[in-house]
């Protein structure tokens, strides 16, 4: 273990004997800075003394609850393309390489004036593909977040209401937190770390990962919440195939710790 690399990127890290392999390995693995930015966020929030244990723990919790929240927000990206399709499926609608936004006004009936940002990508689609028209249902299974979403919000709140209950005044605001989530997880970064979107959370303004995460299930469809609910609660449990107990639980501190009470989700034992 270099020492030198300890007190520069880890000061005051207590480091077991026993563990002194497996963090050099996962330092080479991980990255120095990377479990570094961890530590100190970690120290930020507590006086008291770190070891590795602690700090594997946190990275790991990490890893798990980005799993979860990829099918998480799976559940919620499907759900609003249905939204949409399902409105107008019937219609088969055709959208042309010059006026697909005055189409998309006229199929909604309510202006639609996307970013720049937007209009690029969705210009992209048509020259990308090499196409003079696009079927609304390629166009959302072909693009990114940023186009769902700013598509959706042409929906209208009784549309929108059949997906997902939300407090409509706040929507875009928190549809582009679920974005900046989204990315976070899908690129793999360390949501204890990651400055994130703020979001309307119980009537103001928050950035917790515990309110970002909360927003996400916010906008999941009505009959998934539980089941989500239960999963993202599953990645405290450290050992899946044993029950949950107090030792078999990540000890995380409260700041970076994702918890719905709401839900019981105790695990049985597996047949071995």
């Amino acid at each position: 273990m270099n020492q030198e690399i300890l007190k520069t990127y880890f000061p005051g890290l207590i480091v077991k004997d026993e563990d002194r392999e497996k963090c050099e390995n996962y330092l080479k693995l991980k990255g120095i800075e990377r479990y570094s930015s961890l530590y100190f966020a970690i120290k930020d929030k507590t006086d008291k003394e770190i070891d590795y244990e602690l700090l594997s723990q946190h990275y790991r919790y990490d890893v798990k609850l980005r799993r979860a929240l990829h099918k998480t927000i799976s559940f919620i990206e499907i759900a609003m393309r249905a939204a949409i399709n399902n409105a107008y499926f019937d219609q088969h609608v055709q959208l042309s390489k010059d006026r697909w936004m005055s189409e998309l006004s006229d199929l909604f009936g309510v202006e639609y004036k996307p970013e720049q940002i937007v209009k690029r990508k969705i210009k992209r689609l048509f020259t990308d593909r090499n196409v003079e028209t696009i079927s609304l249902f390629e166009l959302l299974e072909n693009c990114d977040m940023h186009v769902l979403n700013s598509i959706f919000l042409l929906l209208d709140s009784e549309k929108q209401k059949e997906v997902f209950d939300n407090d409509f005044e706040h929507l875009k605001e928190n549809l582009d937190a679920l974005r900046e989530l989204r990315n976070c997880v899908e690129h793999h970064q360390l949501l204890i770390i990651k400055p994130l979107k703020k979001t309307w959370y119980n009537g103001e303004w928050q950035t917790s990962l515990q309110a970002n995460v909360q927003n996400a299930i916010n906008l999941s469809p009505k009959n998934a919440r539980k089941n989500l609910k239960k999963l993202l609660n599953s990645c405290l449990v450290i050992e899946e195939s044993e029950d949950r107990s107090e030792e078999n639980t990540y000890q995380l501190l409260p700041a970076f710790k994702v918890y719905f009470e709401d839900v019981e989700w105790t695990r049985k034992k597996r047949n071995r």
